[in-house]
């Protein structure tokens, strides 16, 4: 399926000044026919005709006039973003809205943060918590990373880092209550369970050789928080199903133990979403990047084809 991009915009309106398919085509140092095949898809995907074509007359139709109007504004405001980006000394400026599940935040606060903020002393940071998926009528930020991808084409889903979840249980707890030799057996334990919102309330993943299985967990304890989920699991109220980062400096100081020796841990990406534009917006490119480059939500995810 066609989509309108930045270049089929900027196309309409060269077409539309000089008056000529060819002499738009050259000025963008474009074939030819490519300039014509563009316009028929452009106008296929709208479902309308944009020229009135004739052997003496290139013209626009009612509805070419009005496509034409939001055209030259897009691509005027495109330019206006990339100028503002650009002053004089190179750095950038300008408000940049984060939004960011809770446990990620209080992750990236400290280290990423501070580095960002003596980095780009011209940017004014907004860093929001959120305990929800991503809602396209509700996107009120520039930038949200969460676990749950949003199914909007007007949005990129970026795939930010890839972390490990895995079943976890304080020291405490499992000198009380032994350790559980396979999955099936957790039924018999204490659970402290986390909902994630990219699965269904109650849903675990566990990885079973090659393939990944769902394990569905009933507990008197349910939270939608990570950093709750964790004190619990901490103060030996059961076995809770956690991404590595949160974990990692426990396992160190001896206060947590990973179960299973780590076999049945199962990938979680973490997304970087944000609204699909003409242009990039260099403040949000800069803050995944630093992000990514930390590490401390996982390793870099590879990019998607």
């Amino acid at each position: 399926m066609h989509q309108v991009t930045l270049d089929d915009i900027r196309l309409v309106n060269q077409i539309a000044r000089l008056g000529s398919f060819a002499r738009a085509a050259d000025s963008l140092s474009l074939p030819r026919p490519s300039v014509t095949r563009r316009v028929k898809q452009l106008e296929a995907h709208l479902g309308v005709t944009l020229f009135q074509r004739s052997t003496r007359q290139l013209s626009l139709t009612q509805e070419g006039e009005a496509f034409l109007e939001h055209s030259l504004n897009i691509e005027q405001h495109w330019q206006t973003a990339t100028e503002q980006m650009k002053s004089a000394s190179g750095e950038p400026v300008g408000r940049l809205r984060v939004s960011a599940l809770g446990l990620f935040n209080r992750v990236i606060a400290g280290p990423v943060l501070s580095r960002f903020v003596k980095t780009y002393p011209g940017i004014d940071l907004e860093l929001k918590s959120t305990w929800s998926p991503p809602d396209a009528t509700k996107f009120d930020v520039d930038l949200m990373f969460n676990t749950k991808p949003l199914e909007d084409k007007s949005f990129v889903n970026e795939p930010l880092s890839l972390t490990q979840r895995d079943f976890y249980a304080s020291r405490d707890y499992l000198e009380r209550r032994g350790s559980p030799g396979s999955i099936t057996e957790l039924a018999d334990h204490d659970l402290v369970v986390l909902n994630y919102t990219d699965f269904k309330d109650g849903d675990w993943l566990w990885q079973d050789g090659e393939q990944q299985r769902t394990l569905q967990v009933k507990s008197n304890l349910m939270l939608d928080e990570a950093e709750a989920a964790l004190q619990m699991t901490l103060l030996g109220h059961g076995i809770c199903w956690l991404p590595d980062f949160c974990c990692d400096k426990y396992l160190e100081s001896g206060e947590m133990v990973r179960l299973f020796e780590g076999r049945h841990a199962t990938p979680g990406p973490l997304w970087a979403i944000y609204p699909r534009t003409p242009f990039e917006n260099q403040r949000l490119r800069l803050f995944i990047e630093m992000a990514r480059d930390s590490q401390l939500l996982g390793k870099p995810a590879p990019a998607q084809n």
